[in-house]
């Protein structure tokens, strides 16, 4: 056999062995629905990094942001289908499937404290929680939930200096059933859009404005799109549920799925504490970029939170959450 010949049956040996070695590699494709600057995408720079760094030639992990695969509500079901392996959705998509996922918006956490809900989500509660989820939407949950931090309200034309004054706006407001129930306490009217199209809502004026982050807003830089007010009110605590679809998660075997688990538990300490920083800093950048930050009173906020209440019952009901379950919520929050 001449050279030439030698050298063609190298490249071809060559190359089946490394297509053989990329076949073995099982696609892990994680869908998100932020940019990469959010802190949500940023949290899980860390964990893709390790995971792809532990599992080389196992898994072929990549992260897919802007709603590139699925818009956010639609994450869930992709998962459970197959659709994509991995999503870390906000937990008020889920409450439309798994309504006891609308515990946060119930109004004994309003004005509650990080370390408050992490107790009650990070404990028992939560771990029913997670195995509710996890039966009814066909998902595993891989841990403890990521924060993105407390929401604030944010207007475009009206200013935001109390909460009487948001009395008649039209504002998106994502997901729970118990939180649309909120903001009409407040006289708002809710409007449910996939958050890609909340530029080009702000921009248009079909909605005065929003119930997100100081984060999510310099993300998106939605004071380009209009944003002019805010007014922090402590009203919810944001989280993301990290969870991989079950088709996927049997597939991995315990091997992988010990590695997986293993690594997010590594990550979510550091994540929580990034997106405290990340929500100080972010709401600064605002404020600089012209947006007028106010915080409610206490007095306003109390005020508000004690007639909310006289309305859980009724909102937990509405809603279909499990009245027990609620309760032991209570219990484990000190109520």
């Amino acid at each position: 056999m001449n050279l030439f010949k030698r050298l063609a049956v190298i490249a071809a040996i060559s190359a089946g062995i490394l297509s053989a070695a990329k076949a073995e590699e099982m696609a892990f494709r994680i869908s998100l629905n932020t940019g990469p600057n959010h802190v949500r995408n940023i949290a899980l720079e860390k964990f893709v990094a390790q995971l792809s760094e532990r599992t080389k030639g196992k898994l072929d992990v990549q992260v897919f942001p802007s709603s590139q695969l699925f818009k956010g509500p639609d994450v869930p079901k992709a998962l459970a289908q197959g659709g994509v392996e991995m999503g870390v959705p906000i937990i008020l998509y889920i409450s439309r499937v798994v309504p006891n996922a609308g515990l946060l918006d119930l109004p004994m956490f309003f004005g509650r404290t990080a370390k408050e809900v992490h107790a009650v989500m990070d404990g028992p509660v939560g771990a029913e929680l997670n195995a509710e989820i996890e039966a009814k939407v066909g998902v595993k949950i891989i841990g403890p939930n990521l924060d993105l931090g407390h929401g604030s309200i944010f207007t475009t034309e009206s200013p935001a200096g109390s909460l009487a004054a948001l009395k008649g706006l039209k504002l998106r407001v994502p997901g729970s059933p118990a939180a649309k129930v909120r903001y009409q306490s407040l006289g708002v009217e809710s409007v449910s859009i996939s958050f890609s199209d909340v530029p080009i809502a702000l921009a248009q004026k079909s909605i005065d404005g929003l119930m997100t982050t100081h984060e999510t807003v310099r993300s998106a830089k939605l004071w380009e799109s209009g944003l002019k007010y805010s007014i922090d009110t402590q009203g919810t605590f944001l989280q993301y549920v990290p969870m991989i679809g079950k088709p996927t998660w049997d597939k991995l075997g315990p091997e992988l799925q010990k590695v997986i688990t293993d690594t997010w538990a590594e990550t979510v300490g550091p994540a929580r504490e990034l997106a405290a920083q990340r929500q100080a800093s972010a709401r600064e950048k605002g404020v600089a970029e012209g947006i007028k930050a106010v915080q409610a009173t206490p007095e306003e906020l109390a005020a508000f939170r004690a007639e909310l209440m006289k309305q859980q019952s009724s909102i937990i009901e509405a809603t279909r959450m499990n009245a027990e379950f609620a309760a032991r919520a209570a219990t484990a929050l000190g109520n």
